[in-house]
């Protein structure tokens, strides 16, 4: 009775100094009005003595507050009404086990929803990812404090709220929660195990756990809510106090944004983070959320989203000066219901439908979006945070497979090597031990130039029963690139320098071919390798392309609505040559994207743009899969002299300078088939945890 008697609570707070937002309890309408006022809107109201959330609900005006009382009371609501200032604040949530004498914290985990979302329909992320170590104490020593002073021996669980830098406490509830079995699989902490032990009498320096915070594992934990909403269709779906998920799952990733992508697909969420789709979301803010709707639109245009909004929503966004298509329909003829129909809209963003006219009106739009798969987000956090997934590009071929049973307890540390030619940047590993067990999943941690080491993506060298080593080669995206004529010679200089091999010619296993090196040294190292890139393959079946004939030349093929001549061959990877009057005035960002996933390419492809300078020398801009425009792309370079060699700009036999936005490469195209050659430079080494 401690924990949920209001006057009791209040009192052991006040003792503890520990702060809870200002709250009474009213048994009359006329008491809730004057205490709402006093207190100041928004206040969250509800019954005491209720669980899962059961009639709560955010009020910010005197008529919604008019309502609800006489609602509760005509329901037949006896106990007090409790009413508290609402604070839209960060909410956490940790699960502690006490002996009565000292304190186990297992996990802290923070909703990415703000308060005033149920804490059973929230996403909750473990480790914290918006904490400082101040706060993280100030938690610790509050979250001891209290499981000591209700005297509780085994769990308790214990909601928090962060609103203007100060920590409040929502509840405490002297049980187990949910969050139980989540940050006892994350942790290792056989949570109920040791609360059975510590109430059955043990002590928690008795048992191998320790006291105080539990130390944190080297992966991101994300609990999401699974919901019923298809089966019970009439049910209004807007989040908020009162709980409405019938299930939860686990998402686990060395990043963030990696684990709530696992755990959003795992709900059921169709997340699409493909570059170069299309892709539009309609937004609808109640009046105050308008503020913050504009960060959010401003998110999904630059992902590439186009906009759709309901009349003031709309308003709102054309203050970026970016377009906005407006909706004044669900369902009449350009409404919401023929935009999903026709996959304009892949996502829905729509607040405000709580207890207004519009509910009805939400209830038949999420109806249409469940039965056509289009996800729908009724708050604006959740909303950000899957830009944030999207941005990140995970997709079901990037992500870790782990296994729950055998989890890594620590963090591994890998040493590397950041090297470069003509400006294509990769991160070198040497895996021969097999350390790295998913290289896909690290490429959009690493890769990222402001977040990690940065590079167009990560080069394996592994062990080869054919060659003297092997190399993998992962976009920055995660998608396996099969042959790369840079990152290639590097791999001559990285092996050599490193003692891995002792000799200037060897092979190296790339993209199931065996491709061979020669290696020029200077003072014991490597400064610059030509690589022999093997001969050009036509056939538009083994591209792959899906255009008709035995040869893809100087076709005429209609991109974003221009026509462009293309050149298709392979190198062991897809190449498309477009030859253009000038470099500097192609769109590359805009057009690359188009060709890289065009009908005709059904595994993508490399997209070169060139102009043809003299017959020794070319100019090259190219947006390769995966990674988009780079500085150099040495098969890219192999292409693009093949094509300018079969329109005949070019002559077979001649070393061709092929000049790209990181420098000059050398290629020779003869009847034995390429070289490319060129400088390969070691920038530094280094080493990071995962």
């Amino acid at each position: 009775d401690l924990a949920e008697d209001r006057e009791k609570f209040d009192a052991l707070l006040e003792k503890l100094g520990i702060k809870r937002p200002k709250g009474f309890a009213v048994h009359t309408e006329s008491e809730a009005i004057a205490t709402a006022e006093a207190i100041g809107y928004p206040v969250l109201l509800r019954p005491s003595y209720v669980i899962g959330g059961q009639n709560m609900r955010i009020v910010y005006t005197k008529e919604e507050t008019e309502r609800y009382m006489r609602r509760i009371f005509s329901e037949g609501v006896k106990n007090s009404v409790l009413i508290d200032k609402y604070m839209s604040g960060t909410e956490l949530e940790v699960d502690v086990i006490s002996d009565g004498e000292n304190v186990l914290i297992p996990g802290v985990m923070e909703h990415v929803e703000r308060a005033g979302v149920h804490s059973g329909d929230s996403i909750a992320v473990y480790p914290p990812y918006n904490l400082n170590d101040k706060m993280m104490k100030t938690i610790v020593d509050s979250s001891v404090s209290l499981a000591k002073s209700l005297g509780t021996k085994g769990l308790v669980n214990i909601q928090y709220l962060i609103y203007g830098g100060e920590l409040y406490v929502i509840e405490v509830n002297p049980r187990a929660s949910r969050t139980v079995p989540y940050i006892s699989k994350i942790t290792g902490v056989p949570m109920a195990d040791v609360a059975s032990e510590v109430m059955l009498g043990k002590k928690l320096t008795e048992l191998p756990y320790g006291t105080g915070l539990y130390k944190t594992p080297p992966y991101y934990a994300v609990k999401v809510p699974v919901f019923s909403f298809e089966k019970l269709s009439d049910v209004n779906s807007y989040l908020g106090p009162e709980m409405k998920s019938t299930g939860e799952v686990l998402g686990l990733g060395v990043t963030l944004e990696e684990a709530l992508f696992k755990g959003l697909t795992s709900a059921g969420m169709v997340v699409r983070t493909e570059r170069g789709r299309k892709q539009g979301v309609l937004l609808s803010a109640d009046t105050h959320d308008q503020r913050e709707i504009v960060g959010l639109a401003k998110k999904f245009i630059d992902l590439g989203f186009k906009i759709y909004a309901t009349p003031e929503t709309a308003e709102t966004v054309k203050s970026l000066g970016e377009s906005v298509t407006v909706i004044n329909s669900i369902k009449e003829k350009g409404g919401a219901y023929e935009l999903m129909e026709n996959k304009k809209i892949s996502y829905v963003v729509y607040t405000g439908a709580l207890s207004d006219e519009t509910t009805m009106d939400y209830i038949a739009l999420h109806r249409k979006a469940l039965a056509l798969s289009v996800p729908c987000f009724t708050s604006l956090d959740t909303a950000n945070a899957l830009t944030d997934v999207i941005k990140a590009r995970y997709n079901l071929f990037n992500t870790e497979l782990v296994d729950i049973n055998h989890m890594r307890q620590q963090k591994t540390k890998v040493t590397f090597s950041k090297m470069e030619a003509t400006g294509d940047d990769y991160i070198f590993i040497d895996n021969r031990d097999g350390k790295i067990t998913c290289p896909e999943s690290l490429c959009i941690k690493l890769c990222s130039r402001h977040y990690g080491i940065g590079g167009y993506g990560i080069v394996l060298i592994e062990n080869s029963k054919i060659c003297d080593v092997k190399m993998t080669v992962y976009n920055k995206d995660g998608s396996i690139g099969s042959v790369a004529g840079n990152s290639i010679r590097s791999v001559g200089k990285f092996v050599y320098d490193e003692g891995i091999v002792d000799k200037e010619n060897i092979t190296v296993e790339m993209g199931g071919r065996v491709c061979e090196l020669t290696l020029y040294t200077r003072f014991g190292k490597v400064n610059y390798v030509s690589a022999h890139m093997g001969k050009p393959e036509f056939n538009p079946e083994n591209i792959p392309c899906t255009l008709p004939g035995d040869k893809i030349v100087d076709y005429p093929y209609v991109v974003g609505g221009e026509e462009y001549k293309i050149t298709c061959l392979s190198l062991g990877n897809p190449h498309c040559v477009v030859f253009v009057p000038s470099t500097d005035g192609v769109d590359v960002q805009k057009t690359g994207p188009l060709f890289e996933n065009a009908d005709i390419f059904p595994e993508r492809t490399n997209t070169e743009f060139v102009r043809v300078v003299n017959e020794n020398t070319i100019k090259m801009r190219v947006y390769e899969r995966g990674n988009g425009e780079t500085y150099a792309c040495g098969s890219g370079a192999c292409a693009a002299v093949v094509a300018a060699t079969e329109l005949g700009y070019l002559k077979k036999g001649r070393d061709v300078t092929v000049k790209v936005k990181g420098g000059d490469l050398q290629v020779n195209y003869s009847d034995d088939g390429l070289t490319l050659s060129g400088d390969t430079v070691l920038v530094y080494k280094g080493e990071f945890e995962f």
